[in-house]
């Protein structure tokens, strides 16, 4: 185990774990991966949905973001505002669409997909998924650096990216405890996934234990984190997956919503 986190938590190489623990790398190479088997099955038990109707759990507005990074894996996952994942989808290559991924895991009855409410732009605006106004101000950097939102639109926008705020923090203690994702060894695809879920795993174990961990401190207020614009921008491919009714309900519904933050905040 301790050759397992060293490798993962400082993105190692055999060579320096070899010298480190004084054992063959076919000894490391044989636990390493037995480590490995095991902790995708200790995710199993660390990542666990929650059911967004029963809103007395408190659990009735989650969030969900996409990532891609230097391992060249699309993941799509929900954290909860404990900064907790509760639902993570591995094992899709970094090239994929977004909507590529929600469509499919949505169609896949055997991810039980927990069908979080608030999303970023870059899905369709329909029941079930609320996505933020396009073509206004959205990121917490645009407000600080061009002043009070104005109109109802940049209002519910502001708002929507504060509540957002919690996953893209979640990631970034992910992104820092564990440098194995930046810069992936030459691992095959399905080892890079169960190396990807294990981290999720890990991160979550040691948020639930409410362990003092400097990470955790640094990110549990709201930060500034590096914003997917791009994703502000780029055209949903989910809309002929929706009907188009829910996705005239949905923008009568946010429209609702943002009417009423504008006459508390405007």
């Amino acid at each position: 185990m301790a050759m397992f986190l060293m490798t993962i938590s400082h993105n190692l190489r055999n060579r320096l774990i070899k010298n480190r623990f004084q054992h063959s790398s076919q000894t490391i190479q044989k636990y390493f991966h037995e480590v490995l088997v095991a902790m995708v099955n200790f995710s199993k038990e660390m990542i666990t949905p929650p059911s967004f109707n029963d809103s007395s759990n408190g659990i009735s507005n989650r969030l969900r973001q996409i990532f891609k990074r230097e391992c060249f894996q699309n993941v799509m996952a929900v954290c909860d505002f404990d900064m907790i994942f509760r639902f993570v989808v591995v094992g899709w290559e970094g090239t994929t669409h977004d909507s590529r991924v929600l469509t499919e895991t949505i169609r896949n009855p055997q991810h039980n997909f927990p069908m979080p409410p608030s999303v970023d732009a870059a899905y369709t605006h329909t029941r079930g998924f609320m996505a933020p106004y396009r073509n206004v101000r959205y990121w917490l950097s645009d407000f600080h650096s061009g002043g009070k939102a104005v109109g109802k639109e940049e209002i519910f926008n502001q708002c929507h990216v504060r509540l957002r705020n919690v996953i893209q923090r979640a990631f970034g203690v992910v992104k820092a405890r564990f440098p194995i994702l930046k810069r992936m060894a030459p691992y095959s695809f399905t080892t890079q996934t169960k190396i990807v879920m294990t981290c999720f795993s890990i991160h979550n174990f040691l948020r639930q234990i409410s362990v003092v961990d400097i990470l955790f401190s640094k990110y549990d207020n709201e930060v500034e984190l590096e914003s997917d614009n791009a994703n502000q921008n780029q055209n949903s491919t989910t809309s002929s997956f929706f009907a188009a009714s829910d996705q005239e309900f949905m923008q009568q519904f946010r429209n609702q919503i943002a009417n009423e933050l504008f006459q508390v905040f405007g």
